[in-house]
């Protein structure tokens, strides 16, 4: 229950959006600082993976709040929430710059969407009793969390699928962020770093599926294969890492 809760990709999206004015102050201060260092970052010229890792506590954080305020949504079901987002994400394909980055990101609130799925079609969590239990869940840091995994888990194989399930939940989380951001400020971010936010954020969608599978959360159905629905090959995806590995200031990279 705690690390599914934790796992909600787009709870802060939501928050930071048409729940914004249910918040209290103090947290509404948090989404202010998430915001303000999600833009510091993707306006920088540092590579965006480690730089969004150090922001993984701070929207660890957030998350459970943004669960308790939910958890007074009436009739709330987090599949048809999915579903919301996903439409509005839709829209900013019109925004040409962010075409892949976007295919990118649905991509990736797909994989979230079937383990969720998943969980209430095999009965193993519902909505309802998610929801009762968040205000049973105690409030940690990050870090306190990652020690309650190595502490809690059978082997330091199964805490680090956790830590590395968590880890690609928290980044769809922020490259959603980041791309609602860029769209909504107009910012002037290079080619380059869109394309390090669209690698990021499919390469976290396909893990988050396959750990997903791994722990059991969801049955391998080989009718389906998301990881074709990329928006670009892995050869794609490789060249362009490699570029940005080179550290070049000016990718000009096969984006539309």
């Amino acid at each position: 229950m705690l690390v599914t809760a934790r796992n909600y990709d787009i709870i802060c999206y939501q928050l930071r959006n048409s729940l914004f004015p249910k918040v209290d102050d103090p947290l509404k201060r948090s989404l202010n600082k998430l915001t303000k260092e999600i833009t510091s970052r993707i306006l920088s010229g540092n590579k965006v993976e480690p730089e969004f890792r150090e922001l993984f506590p701070l929207v660890f954080s957030i998350r459970i709040a943004a669960f308790k305020i939910l958890q007074r949504e009436k009739n709330l079901n987090l599949s048809e929430l999915i579903n919301e987002v996903t439409a509005q994400i839709e829209e900013w394909k019109s925004v040409k710059k962010l075409g892949v980055l976007v295919e990118n990101i649905l991509f990736a609130l797909r994989c979230n969407k079937r383990v969720i799925d998943a969980l209430i079609n095999e009965g193993d969590v519902s909505d309802d009793s998610l929801f009762s239990g968040i205000s049973q869940l105690p409030i940690i840091s990050y870090e306190q969390f990652l020690t309650a995994v190595a502490l809690g888990s059978p082997s330091n194989e199964a805490a680090q699928k956790i830590v590395d399930w968590t880890a690609a939940s928290l980044n769809i989380e922020l490259v959603s962020i980041a791309a609602d951001i860029i769209k909504d400020k107009k910012l002037d971010v290079s080619i380059k770093k869109i394309n390090e936010l669209a690698f990021l954020v499919a390469n976290a969608g396909q893990e988050y599926l396959a750990i997903a599978m791994e722990l059991g959360f969801l049955k391998n159905d080989p009718t389906q294969n998301d990881y074709t629905e990329l928006s670009f090959s892995k050869s794609f995806i490789n060249e362009q890492k490699r570029l940005a590995d080179l550290d070049l200031n000016d990718l000009r990279g096969d984006i539309k």
